[in-house]
């Protein structure tokens, strides 16, 4: 049993459907990203972090039951030849990023997710079990360690975590899940 990324050609994207820390302000903006993020391991838009600013980083998720935020910098095109959401991912250590801090009821569509191939045997399974989530839910969770949230038919017992309300696309028009955190 291996994780896997959920398949995209670049870099995550991310599109804010319905989140409440654009109106209440609760996010974190002038805090770096911590040494695990690197030119080969970016902080990419979607991806799950905890945004401590006690600890003076963003950093990969410790404890499920920590505040959990979505990063969601605004994309940047750099140059003619690279444009759209799917080339902007290149955060590493010490930039910083814009973390919004999860609620529930919070939706957004993303492709900044990954999954157990013991779960799901393929990307065909796992698509099919996307198509079919109103029979059948399916979990977006955090990973202990990991910036990137998985994909899991197992409903968590504690924590944030969110099901998936629809399969569905991100704006560059590469395959995406659209989720609704449903518990904080």
């Amino acid at each position: 049993m291996a994780m896997k990324r959920f398949p995209l050609e670049m870099y995550a994207t991310l599109e804010l459907n319905h989140v409440e820390f654009a109106r209440t302000g609760n996010l974190i903006a002038q805090t770096p990203l911590g040494a695990e993020f690197t030119a080969e391991a970016p902080c990419e838009n979607g991806m799950w972090v905890c945004a401590d600013r006690s600890k003076g980083v963003v950093a990969s998720i410790e404890d499920v039951n920590e505040p959990i935020g979505v990063v969601y910098t605004a994309e940047k095109e750099y140059d003619d030849r690279h444009y759209g959401l799917k080339y902007f991912g290149r955060k590493v250590a010490g930039d910083y990023p814009r973390v919004g801090i999860l609620e529930k009821g919070d939706t957004m569509t993303t492709n900044c997710l990954q999954y157990d191939d013991g779960e799901f045997a393929s990307e065909e399974a796992l698509f099919e079990a996307l198509k079919a989530w109103k029979d059948a839910p399916v979990y977006v969770v955090p990973v202990v360690g990991s910036p990137v949230p998985q994909l899991t038919a197992t409903k968590p017992a504690e924590g944030t975590f969110g099901k998936v309300c629809k399969f569905y696309t991100v704006p560059n028009g590469e395959r995406g899940v659209k989720y609704q955190i449903t518990n904080i």
